[in-house]
Parts: C-alpha cells; sequence; structure tokens
C-alpha cells in the first residue's frame, strides 16, 4: 500500500489487525480528515463487500476538497450497490463539477424517475439546467451550419455537443464531417471510436483506431494504441484502413491548399493566393468556393477575362452563398467588359451633436478603358445637411455644417494597385439654399487625392466569425476651401458576430478617426472615439448596412473654434453602396 508520513511500519501493521473501521471514524470524528482518509482506504481494502466503507470514504474525501477522487469512490460504491438514490444524486453532482456533463445528464435523467420526492424533484431540475444548454447548443449549430455547411469546426462542437447528450447517431454523422473536412485532426478519429462504440459499431470503431494508431501524431498514435490494449492491428486490417487514410491524406491537400489560398486573399497577398488556389482547383476542380476565390484574385490582378472565367463556374454552385455572391461579380464584370458602368453610393445618418440629418454621396457613370488601370468618369457628388447652419449655445456666430451643394464634375481615376486608387476631378459646385455668403451659389469646384482601404480578419458579409481590423487613408486637395488639403484616417477594430438565424449578422466595434488639414483649420483638426456597431440585415438591398456610433471628440486646433474644444457626439444611419 505505500508508506503514510502519519504512520510508522509498526502502526500500519497494527492497523492491519484491526478488523473494524473504529480508528477511521475516531480521526474523521476528531476532524483529522487526511487519517481517515488513509484509515477508510485501509479498512475498503480489508472489507471490500462493506459497501458502506466505501461511501464514508468518498464522503470524507468530499469534506477534503478531492471531488474527483469522491467520486470515482461513489462510483465503485454504486457498481456494488446501485439503488441508493442520494449517493446517486451526490454522483451525478461530482460528475457534473468533475467535467463529466454526459454522465451527470445520464443519472439526473434516471433520478427524475425516482419514488423520492426530494430526489426526483432535484435531479429533476438538475437535469434541465445540464440538458437544455445542450439542447439549445444542438439547435444553434444546426442552423449555423445549415448557412455555411463547411466549417469543420461547427460539425466537431455540434458531434460534441451530441456526444454529451447521447444522441450517437448525430454524434457519428457529425464527427465523421468533421474528419472528412480536416482529416489532419486524427484526435476525431478517437471520438468516432467513441460513438461508434456506443452504438454498438466494433468493426468501424476498430477501423477509427487502426487508422488513428497508423496516421496520428505521437500522441494521438499512443492513446489508439491503450485503446487496442497493445494489439497491432493485423495486415487485413491495415489494408484495410489504408482506402481511408489516402482519401483523408487528398481531402487534407485540398483543405490545406485552399484554406492557404483564402487566407492569402484575406490578406491582399495576390501572388499567393493564386499559387494555392490554382493547386486546390487542380485537386477539386468543383469546389465553387476556390472558383469564387480565383475570380476575385484574377479580377484583383487586373485580369477580368480570366475573372470572369471563374465566376461564371462558381455561379452554378448549390451552396446559395457562394453562387448569389459569384453571380453578382459575373454580372458587374460583364458590364465592365461592355465599357461603360454606373455606380453609387450614400450615407444618410444623424447626428446628435448638431441635432441634424446629414448626407454624403455620389453618383457615378465610368468607362474603364482596356487594361483597366485608367477609369474617366462623370459624377454628381451630394454634400448637405437639413438645416444648412447651426446656431448653437457656444457660437458667437451661425455655422454652417456642411457645404449644402450639389457638385458635378468629370474625373480621372488611376488603380495604382488593388486596394489603392489616385483620383482628381474638376466641375461646378451648386448650392441647393440658393446663396452662401461664402461662396455664392455656384463655383467651380476642383479636387483630387489618394484613397487606400485594406481590411484584416472576419470581415461583415463573409459569414464568419472573429476578430477583424480595417483602416482608410485618404489624402484630399480641394480648391473651394482655400486650396486646403485634407488628410482622413478612419480605422476600425472589433468582432464579427456569427451569422444569426435568418442571415443577420452584426459587428461590435471601436472607431478610432483622425483629420488633420495644411491651413490648420479649427474644424479640419480632430481625432474622434468612440463604440460603436454594424448590422448586415436579411431582407435588405445587398451592399446596405445600418449603423451607430457614439463618440468622444477633440478638437486639435482651437484658434477661432466658436464651439467647446472636446465633444460627444452619437450618430446613426445607413451605409448602401452598388454598381450597375
Amino acid at each position: 500500500m505505500g508508506g503514510d508520513p502519519h504512520y510508522s511500519n509498526g502502526m500500519w501493521l497494527w492497523l492491519l489487525m484491526i478488523s473494524t473501521a473504529d480508528p477511521a471514524y475516531l480521526a474523521l470524528r476528531e476532524g483529522r480528515l487526511d487519517d481517515a482518509v488513509a484509515l477508510f482506504q485501509l479498512a475498503v481494502w480489508q472489507q471490500p463487500e462493506h459497501v458502506h466503507l466505501r461511501m464514508d470514504l468518498a464522503y470524507t474525501l468530499l469534506r477534503t476538497g478531492e471531488r474527483e477522487r469522491a467520486r470515482d469512490e461513489f462510483e465503485a460504491a454504486l457498481r456494488r450497490q446501485p439503488g441508493d438514490a442520494a449517493a446517486e444524486l451526490e454522483y451525478a453532482f461530482l460528475c457534473y463539477e468533475t467535467r463529466r456533463p454526459a454522465e451527470a445528464r445520464r443519472v439526473f435523467q434516471k433520478l427524475s424517475a425516482s419514488a423520492e420526492p426530494l430526489v426526483r424533484t432535484t435531479a429533476a431540475a438538475a437535469f434541465e439546467q445540464v440538458d437544455r444548454p445542450l439542447r439549445e447548443g444542438i439547435e444553434r449549430w444546426r442552423r449555423a451550419l445549415a448557412l455555411a455547411p463547411a466549417q469543420w469546426s461547427g460539425h466537431e462542437e455540434l458531434a460534441h455537443l451530441a456526444e454529451q447528450r447521447e444522441e450517437f447517431e448525430l454524434a457519428a454523422e457529425q464527427y465523421e464531417l468533421a474528419w472528412k473536412l480536416r482529416p489532419a485532426k486524427t484526435e476525431l478519429l478517437l471520438a468516432l471510436e467513441r460513438v461508434w462504440s456506443a452504438l454498438d459499431r466494433p468493426q468501424e470503431a476498430r477501423a477509427a483506431l487502426v487508422a488513428a494508431w497508423r496516421t496520428g501524431p505521437p500522441r494521438v498514435a499512443e492513446r489508439a494504441r491503450e485503446r487496442l490494449n497493445g494489439a497491432i492491428p493485423s495486415e487485413t486490417e491495415m489494408a484495410l484502413a489504408t482506402p481511408a487514410v489516402a482519401a483523408g491524406a487528398k481531402e487534407e491537400a485540398v483543405v490545406h491548399a485552399k484554406e492557404m489560398g483564402l487566407k492569402s486573399l484575406e490578406q491582399s497577398y495576390l501572388a499567393d493566393a493564386h499559387r494555392y488556389l490554382t493547386l486546390a482547383n487542380q485537386q477539386a476542380p468543383d469546389d465553387a468556393e476556390v472558383q469564387y476565390g480565383l475570380g476575385v484574385v484574377e479580377n484583383l490582378r487586373g485580369r477580368n477575362g480570366e475573372a470572369v472565367h471563374w465566376f461564371a463556374a462558381a455561379r452554378r454552385s448549390k451552396d446559395s452563398r457562394v453562387s448569389g455572391a459569384a453571380q453578382t461579380a459575373y454580372d458587374n464584370l460583364r458590364q465592365e467588359a461592355r465599357g461603360f458602368a454606373f455606380a453609387a453610393w450614400a450615407v444618410p445618418f444623424y447626428s446628435s451633436r448638431w441635432q441634424d440629418m446629414f448626407l454624403y454621396g455620389q453618383m457615378r457613370g465610368e468607362y474603364r478603358l482596356k487594361g483597366g488601370q485608367l477609369t474617366p468618369y462623370v459624377s454628381l457628388r451630394m454634400v448637405g445637411n437639413v438645416r444648412g447652419r447651426h446656431a448653437g449655445p457656444w457660437a458667437i456666430s451661425p455655422q454652417y455644417l456642411s457645404e449644402t451643394s450639389v457638385i458635378a464634375a468629370g474625373g480621372l481615376q488611376w488603380r495604382i494597385r488593388h486596394n489603392l486608387f489616385a483620383w482628381g476631378e474638376a466641375g461646378q459646385s451648386f448650392s441647393y439654399l440658393g446663396r452662401r455668403e461664402d461662396t455664392g451659389f455656384s463655383r467651380p469646384d476642383y479636387r483630387g487625392g489618394l484613397s487606400w482601404l485594406k481590411g484584416w480578419g472576419r470581415l461583415l458579409g463573409a459569414g464568419e466569425a472573429g476578430w477583424f481590423a480595417e483602416t482608410g487613408l485618404d489624402p484630399v486637395y480641394a480648391s473651394r476651401f482655400q486650396h486646403n488639403l485634407f488628410l482622413y484616417s478612419q480605422t476600425r477594430t472589433g468582432y464579427t458576430l456569427p451569422l444569426a438565424a435568418g442571415g443577420a449578422q452584426v459587428q461590435l466595434l471601436m472607431h478610432w478617426n483622425v483629420t488633420v488639414d495644411r491651413n490648420r483649420e479649427w474644424w479640419g483638426n480632430l481625432a474622434e472615439a468612440g463604440p460603436g456597431v454594424r448590422m448586415q440585415l436579411p431582407g435588405l438591398p445587398a451592399g446596405m448596412t445600418i449603423r451607430a456610433e457614439f463618440l468622444r471628440g477633440a478638437h486639435l486646433q482651437n484658434h477661432g473654434n466658436p464651439l467647446r474644444p472636446n465633444y460627444w457626439d452619437f450618430r446613426s444611419g445607413v451605409w448602401y453602396a452598388f454598381s450597375r
């Protein structure tokens, strides 16, 4: 039995001669719990048929905080003498507390039919507490996978919940789907063996163990060997496992190339994305996600003939999410191939700081020249607000809140890279108020600058959850404001929530905005930060998001500032863009 620091070898010899557990109960009454545990262990060893001694050992272990050991002793006692409802209830609670929810759920469910009212009531309440999260989780993951079935991690999570709820058929189905999508994760074979064993499918269970032993890393292979009781699989078993292993290796190569390609595309590494996605297409020619990814890559590289080919193939997908995006991209590129295209965007929003509605927007007709780098266009901009000007409590004189103008112009855009553009335009500005003290009704308007935008992570509309960041940088020249040069920097960081039932998706984010100008105007130098939310809702047009943000701002230049240097502002509105 081994030594104990509380007792000499002579004491152990004396205790072995005692035929009762009196010393254990004496130590328990005196509060010597460690001694009581050791003495109860000795008594159980001496008299294993006396189940009450093992029960008392379990309760003593519970008092010392050794919950896992207590659970195991209750389990051993109940195997010898089932039917003790109070002990079973204690055992079930210990299972739940020591991360064995499936066993806890099974025992609570059994005790919910107990003849003892207190046990029955307690067990029924505990069963609902354990079972409800499993039921709700299973339903939630079923809905998510119906919208995006290629998520191997979603299949694994659904299988794990189903296994805990003892829905073994569902668990086996989902573990198998997860493994087919991610064959390199050989731990899934061990999970398959568990549920196939529970379903009394011994041949499939053993085949899963053989495959795990044959292909898994050392840790997985060792666990598989232990479950095989150390027996080396026969040549026949190895041969039967080989086709599945080979198929898994092939699928893993496809998955790896596809994942690397899509990840490279997300990070704007176009050469790597093209290489990996081309490899994935060679291995799985009918994969619509790969075809769509290749279309996006070719479009960003300015090779729209090839992009149209890939989008045309991807739009035939049975996955409506992929086919819809591919059809839209295909239609847009076909229109671009004809030379002329029309695009528009609008941002109507309300500002609590100014208690006014604003609208910024542009309609643009463009003609893409051969090669797609240069695009001449005609434009109609709208920059305005409802009230026109504001006389706040801190203003010395009424302040104009926007240009309150419609600006007609012609311009030229040059695509430097897929996310970097240079542009310039000349036109005429018309005030819709009919007059402006500073500019008059109409005047020439010349603008130009650069536009750069880049995103990382799980962006809104992709259907996946995760962290994201996006930033835009726009240096802009405007003749109307004393030939001023502005620099706008807008960054958003946050978390994209999972796709909800029905297709809605939400982003929780933080805004980090900075604006500076060359002329050091008080209204052209400010910094803002604060939380916000963006939503895409089912039923709204594609390209439309609803937004709200709560910002704390500070003017970086206060010379001539008629307002307070710091401010709060709640803004809510809509962003909408489309092209034809």
